[in-house]
């Protein structure tokens, strides 16, 4: 009897202890979920002396973070074609007398057309990425007095070096 007593008085301080956990946890995941909310002006948990940012900044950043990734894009690209070219040098040095011939050109050929793939889409991110850059340095130039004629040039002569590959 006495074990039986001990056991549910046990029983329920460790229910108890759990409870409370639960309890702490679900206010710390609401207090997380309130967080995530937008502020907003009729929001009724507003955080007070907020500092707007202006367009300005907003584009500015996309500028910077734009040819942050556009160089990314490159370098990408220029890897990828470093890579492409070792591929094709290793499929002209294959002996097509050799018995294996086929199985060696198989193994090489899926990822020389994922290095072809993954080229493709990156070029198609240069094409959408490169617009914005061109609309965030005009824009830089009227509102900030900055020079961009130079970043626009590189720009265009990027876009040039891309749409050449397309054609051929």
């Amino acid at each position: 009897m006495l074990n039986l007593d001990l056991t549910a008085v046990l029983f329920l301080l460790s229910a108890t202890a759990g409870g409370i956990a639960v309890v702490y946890y679900a206010f710390v995941l609401a207090r997380e979920w309130f967080r995530q909310w937008p502020s907003s002006g009729k929001a009724i948990f507003r955080k007070k002396n907020m500092p707007e940012t202006s367009l300005n900044a907003h584009i500015a950043t996309e500028w910077t973070e734009g040819r942050l990734r556009l160089d990314s894009i490159l370098t990408l690209i220029k890897s990828l074609a470093d890579l492409l070219e070792k591929e094709v040098k290793a499929l002209r040095r294959l002996d097509h007398s050799d018995p294996r011939y086929d199985g060696e050109v198989r193994q090489m050929v899926g990822p020389t057309l994922r290095c072809f793939t993954f080229d493709k889409h990156l070029r198609d991110e240069c094409r959408v990425l490169i617009p914005l850059l061109r609309f965030c340095a005009k824009d830089l130039a009227l509102s900030e007095g900055l020079d961009m004629t130079q970043k626009l040039t590189v720009l265009d002569e990027i876009q040039a070096a891309i749409e050449s590959v397309d054609l051929h």
